[in-house]
């Protein structure tokens, strides 16, 4: 698909907060989210004294294992909403005391009473007999006519077992995530099948596969086994064989060894380790190796390591090294999508690479309120054959020969650029405004790529390499009530000129692509000989006005075009029972 040039940014910023506002409205009057749950309570003492600051962490659901934490106020009241429906699992920090096995349902809230007689650590329940009244602890359901039963008390000695999380299938057509990766060339999951259930209480497996109607990646088998503790802590191994194509690039005749790559595969093999050394410390650990076999090789290794410490609460320490990845968006298609992603390939001095990153930060992050939170941070990044996209004549590239793969749009071309270093901060702010809407952005400084004039009496041919620069980047997620579609609006504002951004991994942290933005989500009516299936229609429009291309010079005075991000519109629908 051939990018068009067009530069229509005030139907752009039209378009998107009509779209907002539109939303916004709607969602200022939603009693609730039809798609999410919620689930409250209140902690207190044996003597029915209200448990204030006590930190409650939820759990859950299936695939996710999303790990939050809420803060009780000085009613000893804790809530936790936006839950995706499932089964979910729940513990009081600083105690032993663990409860799994309870389900949030879509559009409804689920609520408990926790009754501790001790906050103490390593907190035990004697089971020598005696009155359940003198318990360590207990649960006590609320009636109410919008209270599902959620929890019942069990006793251990019982020897009856937690049934297992039912499994999840999912078949789809579908975009990648718009932050899924700061250095891809995956624009399409394109046909995914995949499988995921649990074996054991404490171990699940997921195998997919996903065939892309263009794109480097052509196609994916996927394998997936974690395995996790009650206390939070997880172990995780992936492989991943690719089978690598360059559909719809460059002419071949610019490029001789392009032919070769059309029969090219590509293998990822991923581990990481993630451990909750104390109920406020907790460091991950891991890497990733990549591997691609076509008329020559390339491989990289890159470490992951994070630690995280919890000053309080509401606010925590962040300190991380290695490609910046963040968790998937929670759904089975964000897992896929995270574990399909592979490097961009480019040539440097006629040697097949693999673009690399290596990320440092330092970061701090606090909840003002209940619906507010500021992150800031300072950050490193080292890049290695840092890859420029862009398109135009085979003619034009001529003078980049050696440093040139063609990538997935008609007559598109990955440059070579080198490496270079990047040192920079960031701060960003989320806020929940109702129910229906939230927003979120970020502002961050450091180094880009940019197109700058050859000097005066050298060739006419553009020099790239990084300069100082800053980035914008902002997001509104809003959902109408009636019709549970899910719109969300984004803009990733950077300097002209640039044919990288500030920053990339910000941009995965916010899950947003360059410039003008917009995805709408549409869930569809259930059919019944499907099993009651959740069906999605997905809508994903990325750099609306066609900005940020950059038009310089090649060879013999033949232009082409540089960009940080291509204009692209992709619909798909998914398929989850």
């Amino acid at each position: 698909m051939k990018p068009p040039l067009s530069r229509s940014k005030g139907s752009v910023v039209l378009v998107a907060a009509l779209a907002v506002a539109a939303l916004a409205a709607a969602g200022s009057w939603a009693a609730g989210n039809p798609g999410y749950g919620r689930l409250t309570g209140m902690v207190t003492d044996r003597d029915g004294n209200p448990m204030t600051e006590a930190t409650v962490v939820i759990v859950g659901p299936g695939i996710t294992r999303r790990v939050q934490r809420v803060l009780t106020d000085a009613h000893g009241r804790f809530m936790a909403g936006d839950l995706l429906p499932g089964r979910y699992s729940l513990r009081v920090a600083s105690t032993s005391l663990q409860r799994d096995g309870i389900d949030v349902h879509a559009g409804q809230v689920s609520e408990l009473s926790l009754i501790l007689s001790t906050l103490l650590p390593q907190v035990t329940r004697s089971r020598e007999g005696g009155n359940r009244a003198e318990d360590d602890w207990k649960w006590v359901l609320r009636s109410a006519s919008s209270v599902r039963p959620v929890l019942r008390y069990r006793d251990g000695s019982s020897g009856a077992s937690q049934p297992l999380d039912p499994g999840q299938k999912l078949l789809a057509m579908l975009p990648d995530s718009a932050g899924a990766s700061a250095l891809s060339d995956q624009v399409d999951l394109g046909n995914v099948l995949a499988y995921w259930r649990p074996v054991t209480q404490g171990t699940d497996i997921m195998i997919a596969s996903a065939l892309a109607g263009q794109g480097v990646s052509t196609s994916s088998l996927i394998t997936s086994f974690r395995r996790r503790a009650a206390n939070g802590s997880a172990q995780e191994v992936s492989l991943v064989a690719h089978q690598l194509g360059f559909v719809g690039g460059a002419p071949a005749e610019s490029l001789p060894a392009a032919p070769s790559l059309l029969n090219a595969h590509g293998m990822s093999l991923a581990y990481s380790d993630s451990r909750q050394i104390t109920s406020a410390l907790r460091i991950t650990s891991g890497f990733e190796i990549s591997y691609v076999d076509g008329f020559q090789n390339a491989e990289m290794v890159m470490p992951r390591v994070e630690v995280e410490y919890m000053l309080s609460p509401s606010s925590s320490l962040r300190l991380s090294y290695g490609d910046g990845s963040v968790a998937p968006d929670g759904t089975l298609a964000g897992k896929v999508d995270e574990l399909n992603v592979f490097p961009r390939i480019s040539m440097r001095n006629d040697r097949m690479r693999l673009e690399a990153a290596r990320h440092a930060q330092v970061g701090y992050s606090r909840r003002l309120t209940r619906k507010t939170q500021v992150q800031a941070a300072v950050y490193h990044d080292s890049f290695s054959n840092a890859v420029v996209r862009g398109f135009g004549p085979a003619s034009g590239w001529s003078a980049w020969t050696g440093n040139i793969l063609p990538n997935t749009t008609d007559n598109g071309l990955n440059l070579d650029a080198g490496g270079y270093g990047s040192s920079g901060a960031r701060v960003s702010v989320s806020q929940s405004i109702t129910r229906n809407l939230q927003a979120s952005a970020s502002y961050s400084t450091g180094d880009a790529l940019a197109a700058l004039e050859a000097a005066r009496g050298a060739s006419s041919i553009p020099v790239i390499r990084p300069r100082a620069s800053q980035m914008v980047a902002a997001k509104m997620v809003a959902e109408v009530p009636e019709t549970r579609t899910l719109v969300v609006a984004s803009y990733g504002w950077i300097q002209s000129g640039q044919v990288t951004a500030v920053d990339p991994y910000s941009l995965v942290d916010l899950d947003v692509a360059p410039y003008a933005g917009v995805q709408i989500r549409q869930p569809l009516p259930r059919i019944s000989f499907l099993g009651g299936a959740q069906i999605q229609a997905v809508a994903d429009f990325r750099n609306i006005g066609g900005q940020g291309y950059v038009r310089v010079s090649g060879a013999n005075g033949q232009p082409v075009t540089l960009t940080p991000v291509y204009r692209t519109f992709r619909g798909g629908f998914s398929l989850q029972f």
